[in-house]
């Protein structure tokens, strides 16, 4: 593992964590807005604009700890947790508008 491609591939997950928490801030207060949503539909946009960015400092820090500890140019993988987390985000979200839709 480079140590250029592992503090690029970090500082590229740490902007993607402020992107994230933007995307879901403003999506969710907008469909949130103007929509009578249940409970648990709430709690998991709430939890999503910290969930988000989360998964990628942690992606982060896994592929800097595999780094440290000699790990393989596999371990750069790590970097697409926070895809697959925003791909299933963004399911849910078009889920709950297509949802909002129906039901007026």
């Amino acid at each position: 593992m480079s140590f250029g491609w592992t503090l690029l591939g970090t500082i590229g997950q740490l902007m993607l964590a402020n992107l994230l928490f933007m995307l879901v801030v403003f999506s969710a207060g907008g469909i949130v807005t103007g929509n009578r949503l249940g409970r648990l539909e709430v709690k998991v946009l709430d939890l999503s604009m910290f969930a988000l960015p989360g998964v990628c400092v942690l992606s982060a820090l896994m592929v800097l700890f595999m780094h440290w500890r000699g790990g393989t140019a596999a371990s750069y993988w790590w970097y697409a947790m926070p895809l697959a987390a925003t791909a299933l985000y963004l399911a849910y979200f078009t889920g709950l508008i297509r949802r909002t839709q129906h039901g007026r």
